[in-house]
């Protein structure tokens, strides 16, 4: 499945063979590579609980896209109700593009990283790697 629209970026959902997982891709077109010091980066969360797992904070580890990423509370916000259990959103920037991608997942979570919520995160996420790109070109 692969999503579009004019400004640059898609959302990919990528198969792991012929089982039911499912890893998420929303893509931002560009010189990933020229910007990797600056882009990589990831969630990192403090989890409450051992059997009913709930996330009590989650802030980003990387580059320096982290000093946005950590600073905007909405995305914040979004991502304590996004991630659950071993959910992580990943940044990794790569030859012609930067991938803001998910580890992969079974067929029913797949939707939870489809919600409404889930997708707004991603374009915040896009529109800060966009920014950044912009700025250092």
């Amino acid at each position: 499945m692969a999503m579009e629209d004019n400004n640059s970026t898609s959302t990919k959902l990528h198969t792991y063979g012929a089982l039911p997982f499912y890893q998420i891709h929303f893509v931002v077109k560009g010189d990933g590579k020229m910007f990797e010091e600056m882009l990589l980066a990831r969630t990192r969360k403090r989890v409450k609980g051992v059997l009913k797992k709930s996330v009590e904070d989650v802030w980003w580890e990387g580059g320096k896209i982290v000093e946005r990423l950590n600073n905007d509370s909405r995305l914040k916000h979004l991502l304590l109700s996004v991630l659950k259990g071993e959910d992580d959103i990943f940044i990794d920037p790569v030859e012609n593009a930067v991938r803001i991608y998910t580890r992969f997942k079974m067929e029913s979570d797949v939707t939870r990283h489809l919600s409404k919520e889930a997708i707004e995160a991603y374009n915040i996420i896009a529109g800060y790697v966009k920014s950044i790109m912009r700025e250092f070109e």
